[in-house]
This record gives C-alpha cells, structure tokens and sequence, in this order.
C-alpha cells in the first residue's frame, strides 16, 4: 500500500490544475482503500463520473474537466493503484479494478449517475454500466475490452506500442514516460512537458511499477465484452474514437449497433482523442450529454 503523501502538493501547483480551478481534491477511504478524488461543476443532480485508462490517472481528463462541468457535477478518480490511490490491490485485474471503482462511485455520487471511461476505464464502465440501469448514459473513449489480449497483440502496431510504453514501469525516466504518450498520441508536439514530469513523479512511487505490469498482465479472458451482451445496454451509448487509434473502427462500429449508440471519430487523434484534440472531443460529448439530459 505504498504511496507518497508528499507527492500531492507539487502537483497541486502545475499549471495543469489551472484546468481544474474551482474543484475540491480530497481523499476518500472505501472498503480500506485510500483514493484520490476530486470533484467539479454544480452541485445537485445527477453526476457524471470519469474513468482514466491503464497506466493513468485523474489528470489525464484535465482538457476536458471545465467544459464537462458547465452540464453537469463531475467526479474523477485515480483507479486502484494508480495515480495517489493506494496500491492496495492482489490481482489487479478488471474485476478487482472495477470493484475499487463501483465502491468509490457509490460512496461519492450515490446509485444514479453516468460514466466516461476512457481506454481501461472504458472497459470498467462498460461492465458498470451493462450491471447498473440506472446508468443512462455511457461515453467510451477508444474503450478495451471489445478484443482478446491475442487478437490485440496480433496487429504489430499495437504490439510495438505496448513494448515501447511498457519501458516506463521498468526505468520511469522522464525519456521512457515521453516514449510511452509517443504511442497514445499521433503528434510529437501534443506531448506536454508537463505531463511527462508529472506521470513520472507517480511512476517512481514505491512499488508503482509492479502494479502497472501488474494490471497489464492480469488474465482478464472473463472480463471481455461481446456484442451480445451490449445488445442489453439499457444506458445511450457514445463511442469517441480517434481517427489513428489502434482499436479497428469496424469493431466499434459493431460495439456501437448493437447498442444502438453512436460512434464519432475525432480527427487527428491517435488512442487519447479527449487529450490530443480536445475542441473537438469536447463538443461531441457535451452535445451528447446535455440532449440526453432529462
């Protein structure tokens, strides 16, 4: 459960959290874990929780937190053992992850709310949301767990990727860390300095590195999403996707028909459509959120 308290006030001071002006950070315990959490927008109503991907954390949401908080209260957290969340976990795998996150939610934002999850988190809230009805909207950004870990190592993009991000548990030098967003982002010069120096400050926690190989690891074979099982989304289902992702546009093509949802490509956008090109993802998923707003 190593974490480094000392770690939260550095960060507090970037420049990135100019984004987050207006917002309570707090930690919360739940079901003994200790997270990291916080909150914006207008209080009252029905509130929209944002899930991050492997390997990340609440900042990563960071282009997208104002304009989502002028519709609606919004709730970001560090998952289990990512970010400043303790690293209180054993097997680290989805389900494991996305019973860390239903406690947090439940405990913060009660039983009624909706869910953006990006990557992993996409994969979380898509489990939460086919689980909940009570879940009336659900935003996906370049979600997993629509594809087996065989069928995603098959393309040798994504294997390279996963290679060249993957050094930044092993050696999490600012070098490595900026090697991994090269293989999330399409363009050089969407990776912020910023950025990289602080994922690096979380990456050298102690024992931040085995929980990342941990959570990549994981046999989650159980866990996958078939499209039979989204035909019985009760919840509006947008699917955000960057026009140079790595997840084939046919499948979440097929992901979203059967839901009966949409599918939207940003363009110049690689796997973090929401961060790279942020206008454009922004404007989608308001315009989404408040039509289906009742």
């Amino acid at each position: 459960m190593a974490r480094d308290d000392g770690l939260l006030a550095p960060l507090l001071v970037m420049s990135i959290w100019t984004d987050f002006a207006g917002s309570s950070v707090s930690f919360v315990e739940v079901a003994g874990v200790r997270t990291r959490v916080v909150q914006l927008g207008p209080q009252g109503g029905r509130p929209l929780v944002l899930l991050h991907g492997r390997g990340g954390h609440l900042e990563t949401f960071h282009c997208n937190v104002q304009e989502l908080a002028t519709h609606r209260r919004v709730i970001i957290f560090d998952l289990l053992g990512h970010g400043l969340s303790d690293h209180a976990g054993s097997s680290y795998d989805i389900g494991e992850l996305r019973a860390h996150a239903v406690a947090v939610i439940e405990h913060i934002a009660g039983t009624d709310y909706d869910l953006i999850g990006q990557s992993l988190g996409g994969w979380i809230a898509t489990l939460v949301a086919l689980e909940n009805a009570k879940v009336r909207q659900l935003v996906l950004i370049e979600p997993a767990g629509f594809q087996s870990e065989g069928e995603r190592m098959s393309d040798p993009k994504v294997r390279a990727a996963v290679e060249k991000g993957g050094r930044a548990f092993d050696t999490p030098t600012e070098a490595d860390v900026a090697l991994r967003f090269a293989q999330l982002l399409l363009n050089k010069e969407s990776i912020d300095p910023e950025m990289v120096a602080l994922r690096t400050r979380l990456y050298v926690q102690p024992g931040a590195g085995a929980v990342h190989k941990a959570v990549r690891t994981a046999d989650n074979a159980q866990w996958l999403v078939t499209s039979e099982n989204m035909s019985t989304l009760s919840a509006q289902l947008l699917i955000v996707r960057g026009d140079h992702g790595h997840i084939p546009e046919a499948l979440l093509s097929s992901v979203a028909a059967s839901a009966g949802g949409q599918l939207t490509t940003i363009p110049q956008a690689k796997q973090w459509p929401h961060y790279e090109n942020p206008v454009a993802a922004n404007a989608v998923i308001g315009d989404f959120i408040k039509e289906t707003t009742a």
